[in-house]
């Protein structure tokens, strides 16, 4: 089954180009050009992928951002002219899996399409044999139903940032560089930007209230530090 595409997108010309791409590579792509039709297309498509502008009329990128992360972990590409590192930290903070600036090329937006869900096929398909569930501290993590609990209160993450969890808990007291987690959970380095990792990092410490449960190896990487129970 062909995979499917939501772009949100104003820019009508623009929007039509990524679309004619996508489908040469036999993506199903629907086209969204109002931020207040976007989640009720959302709904009705069920895509498997967004690319989301930010700059929308009616209601913006990120409030829709905010919307879709409380019904879904599906891949989210922001694609933005918003090119400070302010902008980058809020997008991914919020729960973009990827943010492209414009102008971009078409062909690297159809890779990182690509990657992504490469990605959350590889992680959506996880060996039943492997250890599933996790604790430390007052902390589960299930890989299987992909949920994070606090003292049994569930704490929403976002597909990337569950993923380097899992990923690090999967391998406790081994340091990983930048470079190693946004290769495992990325899995696209030719565009990398490794600062997306270092973001990730600390949106997960935020939300565990636990600063030492991934530590800073200093010149090195990062390190899970916690004692699985």
């Amino acid at each position: 089954m062909n995979k499917k595409v939501l772009i949100i997108e104003d820019e009508t010309e623009l929007a039509d180009i990524i679309r004619d791409y996508l489908k040469k590579d036999n993506f199903e792509v629907t086209i969204c050009n109002s931020g207040n039709e976007a989640l009720n297309i959302f709904n009705k498509v069920q895509p498997d992928i967004i690319l989301l502008d930010l700059m929308l009329p009616g209601i913006d990128g990120l409030e829709i951002l905010r919307n879709i992360r409380l019904q879904s972990t599906l891949p989210v590409i922001i694609t933005s002219a918003k090119e400070t590192e302010l902008d980058r930290i809020l997008g991914l903070g919020i729960g973009a899996d990827d943010y492209v600036v414009k102008p971009f090329s078409i062909k690297e937006l159809v890779a990182r399409v690509k990657a992504q869900l490469r990605r959350a096929t590889t992680f959506t398909n996880l060996q039943t044999d492997e250890k599933s569930v996790f604790r430390f501290c007052d902390v589960e993590v299930n890989k299987i139903s992909r949920v994070v609990k606090k003292s049994e209160v569930e704490i929403q993450f976002t597909a990337k940032e569950f993923d380097i969890l899992s990923f690090m808990l999967s391998h406790p007291n081994q340091v990983f560089s930048k470079q190693h987690l946004y290769n495992q959970v990325w899995g696209f380095d030719e565009y990398r930007d490794l600062n997306t990792v270092v973001i990730h990092i600390q949106k997960i410490r935020d939300k565990l209230a636990l600063v030492n449960c991934i530590v800073t190896v200093r010149s090195v990487g990062y390190r899970f530090n916690g004692d699985l129970l």
